[in-house]
Formats: C-alpha cells, structure tokens, sequence
C-alpha cells in the first residue's frame, strides 16, 4: 500500500465523475432506506449531493429500491446489477457507478456521513497531483481510524477487477484494497467528525447533536 502524505492547493478541473452509495440494505436501521432518513430535516442523502456536486462533472446515485424518490433529485439513478449472489455490498455499487461514470476518475462517499465537507474529500482530488500520472494508480482511499473505502477515488481501471471478485463472491472490499499496490492511502486532514456514520439510531442522534453544536 502506497501512503500519500500532504495536500496541494489544486483548482477542480470538472473532469471527475461522482457516486453516493445509497443502495445499502440498512440492517442497523430495521431495514430502512438511509438515504432516505431525515436529519435536521433533511433526508441524509442531500448532505452528500451537496458534499460532492461542487468536485464532479456528472453526479450519480446508487440505489436499489425507492428509485422514483432518489430520480427527484434530478441525477442518474443506478442499481447494482441482479446476480444469484444476492446483495453483494458497496463492491457492486461501485461496480455499476463505475460503468455509468463519464470520466476516468471517480470519486465516491456513502449517503451516511452527513457532517462529511467538500473540503474534506477535496483532498482526494489533491492527491492525483501528487501521484502524478507515472505512478498509474488505480484508487486513492481516506484513512481515519482506518481505511475509508467508501471514501475513495477510484480509476475505472478498477472495474475488472471489482467484476472479477464479485463473480468469485468476494466482495471484502477492504481485504482486496490493502492486497493492491497501485492502491494509495491518504492519511484525511482536519476532518473533525466529517467520518462520524450513521450507521444505526444511536450514532445517529450523535450527528444530530453535533450539527446542533455547529
């Protein structure tokens, strides 16, 4: 695993494609639809268009039920494709978003962590310009208390071999990232709680007294 360290002052170029996972069976939530949960007003899936639509050229959603509601938001809508594997977790959104992005490059976050910044996963951009195109990196993920695969940059040169895992059921998308060389980990820079996930009631209500707090 490549450590990238530091961060450039960049200018956005637009020519990087987008994805919010939002297609998650949410067990923690008694199965409901996180994209879909209101905090502070608010469904949890805007935090994110509004974290990522201002570093994207063409912004997509990946979700597998309530598609009419996501199709509001006015972007492409994508499900993972149907296999005999079942729910095959976030490798199979990334698979798809990867297939339907416009550009090489795309850069991705869960519907999940509300308190997430632009400035945050801006970093990620950065660190194209300080791999430069020689070093052929195929993702650059967030590390904060551990991997942030979910908090990536990922090269389309990606999708053979997400395709090829999942054909094989495995679909550990953490085990598989730290195996690859051409894959960079970024250590995140003043992200404060920007990685806090609202992953069941409790952690939820812990966002909502923080946003309370900003």
């Amino acid at each position: 695993m490549v450590t990238v360290s530091g961060m450039l002052e960049h200018k956005i170029d637009k020519l990087l494609s987008g994805l919010i996972l939002a297609g998650g069976e949410g067990r923690r939530m008694d199965g409901r639809d996180k994209g879909l949960i209101s905090l502070a007003d608010k469904p949890l899936v805007e935090y994110a268009i509004e974290c990522l639509q201002p570093l994207v050229d063409d912004l997509s959603i990946s979700c597998n039920r309530n598609r009419e509601l996501y199709e509001g938001y006015q972007l492409d809508c994508i499900a993972d494709e149907k296999t005999d594997n079942g729910f095959q977790g976030p490798m199979a959104g990334l698979v798809s978003g990867l297939k339907n992005a416009k550009h090489e490059w795309l850069l991705v976050m869960p519907c999940d962590t509300p308190l997430m910044t632009t400035a945050v996963m801006s970093q990620l951009v950065s660190c194209i310009k300080v791999s430069g195109p020689s070093q052929e990196m195929q993702a650059i993920i967030f590390s904060h208390q551990g991997l942030q695969p979910l908090h990536g940059l990922y090269h389309r040169s990606m999708l053979p071999v997400f395709e090829q895992c999942l054909a094989e059921n495995k679909n550990a998308l953490q085990r598989l990232l730290r195996s690859m060389p051409k894959v960079s980990m970024h250590q995140a820079l003043d992200s404060g709680y920007s990685f806090n996930n609202a992953n069941d009631p409790e952690e939820l209500a812990t966002i909502e007294a923080l946003l309370g707090n900003a």
